[in-house]
């Protein structure tokens, strides 16, 4: 859930449209994508959620593995304060791209969506997320294994740097055309 905050109008209505913007491009490059602040805390609601997320994000291990991994990349991106692709603990890809103004991080725009082809077969991949879904406490896991290596799309590196190239400009943008209200929504 975002961050329930009191904003100036104008902080809301750039809120509303960095919504709008960042399910457009959920919806184009088939991705969840959220906004957190430096604190992890989450500013925007998050947008093309996969069905499988949705079943991990259903168990409490789930939920606390997300979260250490969400606090794991955003270490790593106030270190660096560049775009940077991992896979998150379940497996998945995901961008991180960083949100600064005049050298200061005060957020991070998370995409995550699909899952690299290691070369896995279809057997070491229903034993991988098998041994995951045991491991959330996941009931149905013929119905997991189907939302993980049926309905997640295979993403190549090029890709998904290419999404984050498209997000860091868009994030430049922003931080060029509306510091105040990102530093209000985000401070």
């Amino acid at each position: 859930m975002p961050v329930e905050k009191s904003l100036s109008e104008s902080a809301q209505w750039f809120l509303r449209d960095f919504q709008k913007l960042l399910n457009d491009f959920a919806n184009e490059a088939g991705i969840q994508i959220v906004a957190i602040d430096r604190e992890g805390n989450v500013i925007t609601e998050m947008t093309g959620v996969q069905r499988v997320c949705k079943l991990i994000l259903a168990t409490e291990d789930g939920r606390i593995r997300c979260r250490d991994n969400y606090k794991m990349a955003l270490s790593l991106v106030k270190a660096k304060k560049e775009p940077f692709f991992i896979d998150c603990y379940a497996g998945f890809a995901s961008v991180w791209v960083p949100i600064i103004i005049r050298g200061i991080l005060i957020g991070v725009i998370v995409g995550c969506g699909g899952r690299y082809d290691r070369g896995e077969s279809q057997e070491k991949l229903r034993e991988k997320f098998s041994k995951l879904a045991s491991e959330l406490g996941i009931i149905d896991k013929e119905d997991f294994l189907k939302a993980a290596i049926d309905e997640v799309k295979i993403a190549n590196e090029d890709e998904m740097k290419k999404r984050g190239e498209r997000l860091k400009k868009l994030v430049e943008i922003l931080a060029e055309t509306a510091q105040t209200p990102l530093k209000e929504v985000f401070g």
